[in-house]
């Protein structure tokens, strides 16, 4: 366990610290993805969902639309900005 009071501890942010290793990459500011052994998938950057079914979700993002493929999709969080899928995901694509 933690010694530090909790003011002193510091929370790892996976997005922030790719982003830094990512130096004048335009793509950035966009959306975050995080795909799980084809079985999840965790985005930042949303801004509405386009299309939702079973075997299709699509949502949009600050430039286009983010269309993700599989069997038996469910969207388990839906947040303002954030959103996580399950199921059998086969193929993610931006459009």
């Amino acid at each position: 366990m933690h010694n530090l009071p909790c003011e002193e501890m510091r929370v790892f942010n996976f997005f922030d610290e790719l982003k830094k290793s990512l130096k004048n990459e335009k793509f950035i500011d966009k959306y975050n993805i995080v795909l799980v052994s084809g079985k999840m998938l965790y985005a930042e950057g949303h801004t509405g969902i386009c299309q939702l079914s079973s075997e299709v979700i699509s949502f949009k993002y600050k430039g286009g639309i983010i269309v993700v493929e599989g069997k038996g999709l469910m969207l388990n969080e839906l947040l303002e900005t954030t959103l996580k899928i399950t199921g059998e995901i086969k193929k993610v694509e931006a459009m």
